[in-house]
């Protein structure tokens, strides 16, 4: 049976990569920028891009250093042949998704692994939380990309002797250092903090060599110093201040930035974005006494899997500012560990905890079905044709999982329950963006409030903050540079100062804070634009 095994491993790895594709790049561009964060980075890299000034990173015309250069890097890639758009500011998110999938299963393969390779990319590529940080403008898919690059050649390092574990040490770091070009601080410090849990549980670190821990260093402060030396020497002190200080320490220990959740916040988030395979985290946590590291490779992955998963989630809980990417890194470490029991499952091994976590993932991809077709039809009613069939599709492919199930059909549940994602995604595209589009994002809004501008004017905001004008009006958008951001009135004298400088700007507010506007004496106003509860006025002073 070898040789058939080795015959067909080209064709799984083929088959993943395809699927992969699929879930991460099907409908990428075809949605405007969502959230605060995703126009904000799309428009410091479409000022890098059109400004040729790769080491400054500049929103809306002024230094705004949130976050490190690589995402801006690779999105003026995206600029440079798709042109600037959506498709193309997402696009790293996607192919780092991507090459997470492949990372995992060449890692997993060069070990032997070929049934959990399979098995564990398949669950990290069809995980809700994965799929969704793919398809936005983000770094948290970079970071978790290089991430998962350097965790594993450390492993393989661990494994390696003479040059070849030099050499993999030397790549670990260097992946670090894209960690750290592409979110900061982190993307050193959650590796070394994984990797230094996993030496001391296994008892390894006597087998570290100061020469190869140099060497590495040396490497990541090269690969890092690619952005972070130019513009602490441009920029010096305020650089400094204002990246390492306030978006680090301040960002870790306080509320500054308004993303308060409680502790177990970030457990109930990898619980929800594990979907649908969530459940196998049950005979996962059941077989955690068993576990041999120092007995067997298998077992010494396993226990990386489970600190890579842990440290993380532990270290994030304790922030004062939560958000839902943060613990995108564990992902793979959650792929990984659920690989092993759906792995498990295949080669017949059907504990009750195992039973019971593989019916409570065919319910899983049935209410899924179910909330698809419910959705969509409050979404769209009017729908009619072919396309309307989609909606019905995954509740088909769920009931077929089922079947499987029952019949002991194993590779198929697996294969189904996948199947479900997928189809859920061509559905939501070609369904429910075409009707989302003005619900979740303010494109529409944005682009009439743009071609409104006159020459020199610029975009505000009143009592209501809106960042998708960032992006689509070009940058056109007052910013101001003593609070880092873009200008956000919070009563009318704010407005009032503002315009004292501008001889008019459009401004966008809510609908019951404009008769206030209208009122005042101060202020003469034009209706410009609306979007649900967004309108854009032309405001100027009497």
């Amino acid at each position: 049976m070898e040789p058939r095994r080795a015959a067909n491993r080209p064709y799984a790895f083929a088959a993943i990569l395809a699927a992969s594709a699929f879930t991460f790049f099907f409908g990428l561009g075809r949605l405007g920028f969502l959230g605060p964060d995703e126009p904000r980075y799309a428009e410091v890299a479409r000022e890098m891009f059109v400004s040729g000034d790769y080491i400054s990173t500049r929103l809306c015309g002024c230094l705004w250093f949130e976050k490190p250069a690589l995402l801006y890097w690779l999105s003026a890639i995206g600029y440079r042949f798709f042109g600037v758009n959506e498709l193309a500011a997402r696009l790293p998110s996607a192919i780092a998704a991507l090459m997470t999938v492949a990372f995992l299963y060449a890692a997993l393969h060069r070990f032997g692994f070929g049934r959990l390779a399979a098995s564990a990319s398949l669950v990290l590529a069809t995980s809700g939380i994965f799929i969704a940080y793919a398809h936005v403008a983000v770094p948290d898919m970079i970071l978790t990309a290089a991430t998962t690059a350097a965790l594993i050649a450390a492993f393989i390092a661990t494994t390696a002797t003479g040059r070849a574990r030099t050499a993999y040490w030397s790549a670990s770091f260097a992946f670090m250092g894209l960690g750290v070009l592409a979110k900061g601080l982190v993307g050193i410090v959650l590796v070394l903090a994984i990797l230094a849990v996993y030496f001391l549980m296994t008892r390894q670190l006597k087998q570290l060599r100061w020469r190869d821990l140099a060497l590495g260093l040396a490497v990541f402060a090269v690969v890092a110093a690619s952005w972070y030396a130019p513009v602490t020497i441009r920029h010096g002190w305020s650089f400094i201040e204002e990246f390492f200080i306030r978006h680090h320490l301040q960002r870790y220990t306080t509320n500054e930035f308004g993303h308060p959740q409680p502790i177990y916040f970030f457990l109930l988030v990898a619980l929800a974005g594990a979907a649908p395979w969530t459940f196998f985290l049950i005979p996962a946590i059941a077989r955690l006494r068993s576990l041999r590291p120092r007995d067997n490779a298998r077992d010494s992955l396993l226990a990386l899997a489970w600190i890579w998963a842990v440290v993380p989630l532990v270290f994030f809980s304790f922030s004062e500012s939560k958000l839902p990417g943060y613990i995108l890194p564990i992902s793979p470490a959650l792929a990984l560990i659920i690989g092993v029991e759906i792995e498990d499952f295949w080669r017949g091994d059907r504990g009750r905890a195992r039973k019971t976590a593989l019916w409570l993932t065919a319910l899983t991809v049935i209410g899924m079905g179910v909330a698809l077709i419910a959705y969509s039809r409050g979404e769209a009613p009017d729908a009619h044709g072919w396309p309307v069939a989609l909606e019905f599709l995954p509740l088909a492919i769920a009931v077929g999982s089922i079947v499987a199930l029952a019949g002991n059909k194993h590779r198929v549940f697996v294969a189904a329950t996948a199947g479900v994602v997928m189809t859920i995604i061509l559905a939501s595209v070609v369904l429910l963006f075409p009707t989302l589009s003005d619900e979740v994002s303010m494109k529409t809004l944005s682009l009439e409030a743009a071609a409104a501008l006159r020459p020199g004017e610029k975009i505000g905001f009143y009592l209501k903050k809106e960042f998708a004008p960032v992006f689509y009006a070009e940058g056109r958008v007052l910013c101001e540079p003593k609070r880092g951001g873009t200008f956000y009135a919070l009563h009318e004298q704010m407005l009032y100062e503002a315009l004292e400088h501008e001889k008019s700007m459009i401004v966008i507010t809510k609908p019951n804070w404009v008769e206030g506007l209208k009122a005042d004496a101060r202020f003469s106003t034009e209706f410009i634009a609306g979007q649900g509860d967004s309108l854009a006025f032309r405001v100027s002073l009497k």
